[in-house]
């Protein structure tokens, strides 16, 4: 969530680029930060295939995978794992465009998160995130696009960096908030706890914020309900000048709540839903940079981890995630964490650090 500066641009976006596509601004601030180090921009531009993009060019838009292939080089070439917790705590209400300013205008932290999810596909296409509201806290995860990848992460540390850090400095802090992130835990963990100050863990089936629902209510200081509403037009503006979102992973997973408890989703009964041959589907879903199964799986894990954290019962959980006993869905969640559902539920309460 950035900080708040005085001007608000209301401009209409460019045409997008085929495919999922990011905010250029995003592309600017990874390549100032890295030119502050040493790296100049030029070799980052061209190890991604940006160089002959625009970037400064108004609501300028980049390709998403050129932009995961900028974060991967800009940390390996400065030997910097945690990248992506720098540039996100040092994002700025205009880097965001209308988008930015729309955050710290809202009267409250939800209503900035609810802003946040309304308009997610101006910040980026692709990745997503997802709200779930329980009666004593919140999750806020984040989907990365496609197969795994070095980006994944470095994506996700600047995203909940940009929310924490900058979120956190509107609202007078997070407590009770803490952080769980997929893959081992790194060696450089410690950045972790000094960039995000709250406890961060490794090793979840998804990237997961969490807090309580109290926080949702907290005030922002620059709450305007009347620039909030410009704002929200600018943005409906902006939003229908994106291309509509054609993607035949967006369509499946829509589907993938309703099918997956019946069916565990299978192949044929999908691509009947979606109109179109089993071939057809996946070979769709591979031009995308996808397959049903990575998107199957990532829903399980996802949904696994809120489910858990809401006390949902485990037999229940494995229903819903489409498993047909409960000892498959313990089985792909030790996979997953390197736990059983229970033994994670009962660790993921951290007093602090970084487990």
């Amino acid at each position: 969530m950035p900080r708040a500066r005085r001007s608000a641009p209301t401009r209409q976006p460019r045409p997008a680029p085929a495919g999922p596509s990011v905010w250029a601004g995003l592309v600017l601030r990874v390549l100032d930060s890295a030119e502050a180090r040493g790296l100049p921009r030029r070799v980052l531009l061209e190890a991604s295939g940006l160089e002959r993009v625009r970037l400064t060019e108004p609501e300028a838009r980049v390709p998403l995978l050129s932009v995961y292939t900028l974060l991967e080089e800009a940390a390996a070439r400065l030997g910097d794992g945690c990248l992506g917790l720098h540039v996100g705590e040092a994002l700025r209400a205009e880097d965001l465009d209308a988008l930015g300013f729309l955050m710290v205008s809202s009267r409250t932290f939800g209503e900035a998160l609810e802003h946040v999810l309304r308009y997610q596909r101006l910040w980026s296409e692709g990745e997503r995130f997802a709200l779930e509201r329980g009666a004593e806290r919140v999750t806020v995860t984040y989907h990365p696009y496609g197969p795994e990848r070095p980006a994944h992460r470095l994506m996700a540390q600047l995203v909940f960096a940009d929310l924490i850090v900058n979120g956190g400095r509107l609202v007078g802090g997070l407590p009770g908030a803490r952080l769980q992130l997929r893959g081992p835990r790194p060696r450089d963990a410690s950045v972790y706890a000094r960039v995000l100050g709250v406890p961060v863990s490794f090793r979840a089936p998804q990237d997961v914020l969490v807090f309580p629902v109290a926080l949702l209510s907290s005030p922002l200081p620059g709450g305007d309900a009347g620039l909030s509403g410009v704002l929200e037009r600018a943005a409906d503006r902006m939003l229908a000048g994106l291309p509509s979102s054609s993607r035949t992973v967006d369509r499946v997973r829509a589907l993938l709540p309703e099918l997956l408890p019946e069916s565990g989703a299978e192949l044929t009964l999908l691509a009947a839903r979606l109109r179109m041959s089993p071939r057809t589907l996946q070979r769709r879903l591979r031009d995308e940079g996808t397959s049903l199964e990575a998107e199957r799986e990532a829903f399980r894990r996802q949904q696994a981890c809120v489910l858990l954290e809401a006390g949902t019962p485990i037999a229940e959980v494995a229903w819903r995630l489409g498993y047909s006993a409960p000892s498959a869905f313990h089985h792909a969640f030790r996979r997953w964490t390197g736990l059983s559902p229970r033994a994670w539920r009962l660790d993921g309460e951290p007093s602090g650090g970084t487990p």
